[in-house]
């Protein structure tokens, strides 16, 4: 075979390789001098009600005749120094379709982190552009991937904080898979972060992939960036990125991209509904506030097939009937106020027009259902979330998919007040815990239930000593820090209470709880030595005066932590439960430096 010497060095490459190259970059000059590149939406997902938060803008190439997908486009663009040229082409193509898309929503647009500062990229997103597309810039979000090492750090970085102070949003995309890390969400400070896919992938199989998303969850939280999972492709993924509290999912499961910007199917709306409710069942800690089973009230309900003139006649009867649910074989369908319906019968013709047809044919189905067994705090949030114009209709109560009652909005703003103000006088003032009344609550609905629980008491061993000696200003930064280590290591949700002085509590909804007790005094032991002079760590104790005044030496700080579960044992009262672990709280205490034990 003929051969030639290619110009870049001595690799000897076949002689069709070069026609073959050409080939290939006239095939990107006609795609884009034909602009034959089609945009594609992909829907981002609340994890919490279902809603479109936004698109993601994707690019296909139009030209069906074209062997080659877009990827292998940009392959070709990046060998002929066009990247730019098609980039500008796949941007364009997304922001001329953009004026069909509800301007409540963000459009997501990919980004090359090595491109954003050119002065073209800034042309094309100018307020006088923008107005062409009928967008602002609070609707539109640059999506900087982390595959893409950057070349120029400082103008990407001065780029990014001038587009966020003209109200562009800023994603970085592939977390966990790029290049730059952690430095690249620091240095931009990003309103939102993109889960890598293959972190989302089979992540309810994993738990290793679920305690790195909880630990990312509680950064974005603290660091104000929202979350959003990307390729969720099976329900199982779904729930699983719901309970762990990820505010936005993306992915074929939830929707495919499409030419136009379609909503999600709305069985797939009311499955992120359903698992947000039952979330705080399924999930690990139980919430201070009680069910919203302990507000629901039977209401009024009729059959689907009931006539509408009987339902006019019973609400007329019966002026106690404010509202009506739907009901059939047990399974709320369909709900209405009495507002509503008078108003669809109201006017010259509305009696005429309705009053044969059955409820079904005119009830709402977009009403607010929530599981029994769901916090009322959460269900207030959700409520709360709502369109103005169901903003202050009942709720619906269900238990395992059936009909329970309903709760009124009233009754529930009114018990959320009532729990936010016992709730701040029962928490402790230094560490922001849960205190006494707040804990035995916990305890009582364990020791209720049939359920794996671990109880565990912590204690602070030589706690009065080192506040005698150091003060107690340095005494409230050790229990501090032992709340903020109890609250870092609570990696499944458990409970974390504050007794008062130096006894703490942490409540687990399983039985073998050894690791997290490990990991306590680990965290504890390398953080604690902060709060000592080198002298005395250095000796590995302190002087000071005993219970009864007499100067005497004592260690530095330990743990001493009993946990008694109910593997062996079934408690139904707090008394039998208080004598045994007062033993072997005991029992730990008369042990050298930190120690723990679970019965």
């Amino acid at each position: 075979m003929q051969a030639i010497l290619h110009s870049a060095g001595d690799l000897r490459l076949p002689a069709g390789y070069i026609e073959a190259e050409f080939e290939e970059l006239q095939v990107l000059e006609d795609v884009l001098e034909s602009r034959c590149i089609k945009p594609i939406y992909q829907p981002i997902v609340s994890l919490t009600d279902g809603e479109i938060f936004g698109y993601e803008a994707l690019s296909r190439i139009a030209d069906k005749k074209l062997d080659m997908n877009i990827l292998q486009l940009f392959r070709i663009a990046q060998r002929g120094n066009k990247t730019w040229e098609l980039e500008k082409l796949c941007r364009e193509r997304a922001l001329e379709n953009s004026a069909n898309m509800d301007r409540s929503k963000r459009l997501f647009l990919n980004v090359d982190p090595n491109v954003i500062h050119d002065e073209k990229f800034r042309d094309g997103f100018t307020k006088k552009r923008l107005n062409q597309y009928e967008l602002n810039s609070d609707n539109v979000i640059f999506e900087i991937t982390e595959r893409v090492a950057v070349t120029n750090n400082e103008a990407f970085i001065a780029a990014v904080y001038h587009y966020k102070n003209q109200d562009y949003g800023i994603a970085i995309d592939d977390v966990g898979a790029g290049f730059s890390g952690l430095n690249t969400i620091v240095d931009v400070k990003p309103q939102f972060m993109k889960l890598d896919l293959n972190l989302v992938r089979d992540i309810d199989k994993d738990e290793i992939k679920q305690l790195l998303c909880k630990a990312m969850v509680d950064f974005g939280k603290n660091a104000g960036i929202q979350l959003i999972a990307e390729g969720i492709e099976t329900e199982e993924e779904l729930k699983t990125l719901i309970k762990l509290k990820i505010d936005l999912g993306q992915g074929y499961f939830l929707g495919i991209p499409q030419e136009t910007f379609e909503n999600i199917a709305p069985v797939k709306e009311e499955m992120i509904v359903k698992y947000h409710s039952k979330h705080y069942s399924e999930n690990i800690r139980i919430s201070a506030y009680p069910a919203i089973e302990h507000l629901s009230r039977s209401s009024y309900v009729f059959s689907p097939d009931e006539n509408i003139e009987v339902i006019h006649k019973t609400l007329k009867a019966d002026s106690a009937i404010t509202e009506f649910t739907i009901v059939k074989d047990g399974t709320a369908v369909g709900f209405m106020t009495k507002t509503d319906f008078n108003e669809m019968l109201g006017g010259r013709y509305g009696f005429y027009l309705h009053s044969k047809k059955k409820i079904e044919q005119v009830m709402k189905t977009d009403f607010l259902r929530v599981n029994y067994n769901m916090p009322i705090d959460q269900v207030s949030r959700i409520a709360m979330q709502r369109a103005v114009e169901q903003l202050y209709n009942p709720i619906v109560v269900e238990k395992e998919d059936k009909y329970m009652g309903i709760v009124t909005i009233k009754g529930l703003l009114e018990a959320c007040t009532k729990i936010e103000i016992d709730t701040a006088m029962h928490t402790n003032t230094l560490t922001k815990l849960p205190g006494n009344l707040l804990i035995e609550r916990e305890i009582s609905h364990r020791m209720a239930a049939d359920n794996p629980y671990c109880i565990i008491y912590i204690d602070l061993d030589n706690f009065k000593a080192y506040n005698d000696a150091y003060g107690f200003q340095n005494g409230d930064l050790m229990l501090t820090l032992t709340a903020d280590i109890l609250k870092e290591c609570a990696l499944k949700n458990e409970f974390v209470g504050h007794i008062g002085g130096d006894d703490f509590i942490m409540i687990c909804d399983y039985h073998e709880a050894g690791i997290l007790c490990m990991s306590i005094i680990n965290d504890f032991s390398s953080r604690v030595v902060s709060l000592y002079s080198d002298e005395d760590l250095k000796s590995g104790s302190i002087i000071a005066k005993n219970r009864h005044g007499v100067t005497e030496t004592f260690p530095i700080v330990t743990l001493s932590i009993a946990g008694i579960s109910n593997k062996a044992k079934t408690y139904r009262c707090n008394d039998e439960f208080s004598k045994d672990i007062s033993q072997l709280k005991k029992k730990c205490k008369r042990q050298t430096g930190s120690y723990f034990e679970i019965l």
